[in-house]
């Protein structure tokens, strides 16, 4: 397979692996409401699809701006709505996302898609929790993870410092990584890591 066309593929399956949890729990959400003559019952499976829903949406919302370029990488993003994306993206994960409110308005999109990528790399380094701090602007983009577990695999470090391509890879899981390494370059950025016990710090200068 073209190496531009098993890295698309790849990302499509990403799209595929996150969406398929909400979009499946509505499906469920419906089912229940057609089988259930007790208000109660109907009463929770209304409550299912709203919530599935919310978060789908969310999910998507997230992943357009981290994922697509629409309108070229070069157009200035509003830096609190990708926050806002991210904020709702993570509500329902094993950790605590710190993304103070911008001082900044805008910055070149390019840098916000670095920024979510790294994000979604950053949070499977706290699979046990923890917390994870962004401080992102114009000249500063750095990702912090903490907790007394944190660790980043070193397929997911060899991914973002560039030592493997995703040419390479097969892996959906971490197409993430290999995006925000490809972004980086393209900006003129390097990706570093520093890893200590219980905190990693991955930044782009």
């Amino acid at each position: 397979m073209p190496a531009d066309l098993n890295f698309a593929s790849l990302i499509c399956s990403r799209l595929c692996h996150d969406l398929v949890g909400p979009v499946g729990a509505i499906s469920n959400g419906i089912e229940l409401m057609e089988m259930e003559d007790d208000p109660a019952m109907a009463g929770d499976a209304l409550d299912l699809l709203k919530h599935s829903a919310t978060n789908a949406s969310r999910r998507l919302m997230f992943l357009r701006l981290a994922f697509g370029s629409s309108g070229g990488d070069e157009m200035p993003l509003a830096i609190d709505d990708a926050r806002r994306a991210a904020l709702d993206f993570f509500e329902d994960y094993r950790l605590d996302l710190i993304w103070p409110e911008p001082a900044e308005g805008a910055i070149p999109k390019a840098r916000i898609r670095i920024a979510l990528n790294l994000l979604m790399a950053a949070a499977s380094g706290l699979v046990r929790g923890g917390e994870l701090t962004v401080d992102l602007t114009s000249r500063t983009l750095m990702i912090t993870g903490s907790h007394e577990r944190a660790g980043l695999s070193e397929q997911v470090v060899d991914a973002l410092s560039g030592t493997t391509k995703a040419t390479e890879s097969e892996d959906a899981r971490i197409i993430e990584c290999y995006l925000a390494q490809m972004l980086a370059e393209a900006e003129g950025l390097e990706i570093d890591i520093k890893q200590s016990a219980g905190k990693f710090i991955i930044s782009a200068a």
